[in-house]
């Protein structure tokens, strides 16, 4: 009898124990609008990768504007390797909680089209030989098939190339970028989003370098940016880095000098304007984190030319490593109605990033 509820003691506590182990290491991983904070920890613990993934905001969507349903998905391991080779089985894709048939699945490299968004205002943080060798190295790791077009921004928004896989051409366009006053950069996103990219077929990504702050564009707001890329099949990747310091330390410096009674000089600094306060930062660094999500891409944030380097081989290699998942929604459609995503991966342990909504 004791050997009896020894034994029997035993099998209850594995069981405890596998039941336990269960509910606390689900056998899937899935997109969430928390997966940065996961990815923070494992970067804080490998120190392998120097982006800063940003929260993907609740309200990113994107628009159908036919019946199937087409969600990018990227995974990665815990330490930030791109994970590959995934089988259709292996995902599961859920619809305001109901699950959806896959009805199209790509796993494999597809051409991209890319338009690289170059920031061409003064910062000291990166000189532009290291904005154009980091742009040279970005080209050059993309596919023979994918495509790239160049901007550069400034007062104005010049267009350099339109997108071409000619790397020869992708050089020159790179070296005709110049530093200039003034950042349209609302301006260069709506001209990239709604006119140059709209008119591209198959995956299309643009990627900016920019500290995120406007500062001379007329007639295009953050909004409506937003707006817009919540309605295209764009993938948006900011590379962020900080300029306020220079714009304060350039302030001083331009301050106007005035003597006083006894002949010493002091100075007076004109009130701050547009792209010179901090409340310019806080709202370019929420915009910039809104167009990642609402694209399911992924803010990386770089402060030198190293990590500058790394963001956009990162990048590249997203792009090439992109899942599709495709499936047509039940139930009557209707327009300008937001739908909540989760797309599950039936591995543990991963980061799943794509889009948590969609209008239809």
């Amino acid at each position: 009898m004791k050997r009896l509820f020894t034994v029997t003691f035993i099998i209850v506590s594995a069981l405890n124990f596998i039941f336990g182990q269960s509910r606390r290491a689900p056998i899937y991983s899935e997109s969430s609008a928390d997966f940065d904070k996961t990815e923070a920890k494992a970067k804080n613990a490998q120190n392998k990768i120097n982006a800063a993934d940003e929260p993907k905001d609740e309200s990113e969507t994107i628009r159908v504007d036919t019946n199937l349903v087409v969600v990018p998905v990227r995974v990665s391991s815990r330490d930030g390797r791109i994970v590959s080779g995934l089988k259709r089985e292996e995902f599961r894709v859920f619809e305001n909680g109901v699950e959806q048939e896959i009805a199209y699945f790509s796993g494999e490299e597809q051409p991209f089209t890319v338009a690289l968004v170059l920031d061409m205002s003064y910062s000291s943080v990166f000189k532009l030989k290291d904005i154009q060798d980091a742009a040279f190295a970005f080209t050059n790791q993309l596919r023979p098939d994918d495509r790239v077009m160049i901007v550069s921004v400034d007062e104005r928004v010049n267009v350099l190339c339109e997108p071409t896989n000619n790397r020869k051409v992708l050089k020159l366009a790179i070296e005709a970028a110049k530093i200039a006053s003034g950042t349209s950069f609302f301006a260069a996103l709506n001209l990239v989003i709604n006119e140059k990219l709209t008119r591209v077929a198959g995956r299309k990504a643009v990627v900016v370098l920019s500290d995120g702050v406007d500062t001379t564009s007329r007639s295009v707001s953050p909004d409506k940016i937003l707006s817009d890329i919540s309605r295209k099949d764009i993938l948006a990747f900011p590379i962020q880095y900080d300029t306020y310091e220079d714009v304060q330390r350039n302030r001083k410096e331009t301050a106007q000098v005035f003597f006083d009674d006894d002949d010493r000089p002091y100075t007076i600094e004109a009130p701050p304007i547009a792209g010179e306060r901090k409340e310019d930062y806080k709202r370019a660094n929420e915009f910039l984190k809104q167009l990642s999500g609402q694209s399911g891409g992924r803010v990386y944030r770089v402060s030198s030319s190293t990590n500058l380097t790394d963001a956009f081989a990162n990048i590249a290699e997203e792009l090439r490593k992109t899942y599709s998942l495709g499936y047509y929604p039940g139930g009557e459609i209707k327009n300008g109605v937001k739908y909540a995503l989760n797309v599950r991966v039936y591995r543990p342990n991963l980061i799943v990033r794509a889009k948590n909504a969609y209008l239809r």
